[in-house]
């Protein structure tokens, strides 16, 4: 076995695979269609007050620890207009993100 290889081998097994406990794994929030809803709307809502433009909901993405909802500018020749909202499972915002355009 070469010396390359041999150092590969050490160097892998000391890798530790990083493990997320089964109780962790299964404790993210669901929210039922009318939750996802109200709270796509809200983010709508709280991004166009900012922004001070109509938004639209582009993307929703399940977090371990909630949902997250992305907007951009209704007005189709706006270049990343929106931003994103998250919220926690107990429906709080969590994050407010607004794109520089």
């Amino acid at each position: 076995m070469s010396t390359c290889a041999a150092v590969c081998i050490v160097a892998l097994a000391g890798c530790e695979r990083r493990t997320v406990p089964n109780a962790q794994a299964d404790s993210s929030c669901s929210f039922t269609a009318a939750d996802s809803a109200a709270l796509a709307a809200a983010a709508r809502d709280t991004l166009g007050k900012l922004k001070a433009h109509p938004q639209r909901v582009t993307e929703i993405s399940s977090l371990y620890s909630g949902i997250a909802f992305r907007t951009e500018d209704v007005d189709s020749t706006a270049l990343h207009n929106g931003g994103s909202v998250g919220f926690d499972c107990a429906k709080r915002v969590t994050m407010v993100w607004l794109d520089g355009g």
